[in-house]
């Protein structure tokens, strides 16, 4: 079957979680630019990608890697601020605390919109 949901949508930026890209990987959509991070242990799993328009004024930042959270962010400007856009994966066998998501976001700047699966636990929910 094959879509074709992008001229119709007019998608601008897409967040990718778990693209299970290695260096070997190579991925494209015609009409986007791509910034990406394979996982530091070299395999394929988890790991986050951005897809964005090249007629958007952006540049990579700085990848976030470790165990608990890998992170791909990009830097756009806004009408007022220059906004950090990230897409994020977390794996289910971790349980962030809240401190590890401070020290995340803290990495993003004042402005920033995160999306992705983060795999968040809480007793409120039954995890």
């Amino acid at each position: 079957m094959k879509y074709n949901f992008l001229p119709i949508n007019q998608i601008e930026i897409f967040l990718i979680s778990e693209t299970h890209f290695t260096s070997l990987s190579h991925f494209s959509i015609p009409g986007y630019n791509i910034s990406y991070i394979t996982h530091s242990d070299g395999t394929a799993h988890g790991d986050t990608a951005i897809l964005i328009k090249p007629t958007i004024a952006y540049y990579e930042l700085l990848k976030y890697t470790d165990a608990e959270i890998q992170v791909t962010p990009i830097k756009i400007k806004g009408p007022l601020n220059d906004i950090t856009i990230a897409a994020v994966y977390s794996p289910p066998k971790h349980n962030l605390k809240a401190y590890q998501f401070q020290k995340f976001f803290h990495t993003l700047g004042k402005t920033f919109i995160v999306g992705g699966e983060l795999n968040s636990k809480s007793t409120l929910w039954g995890s």
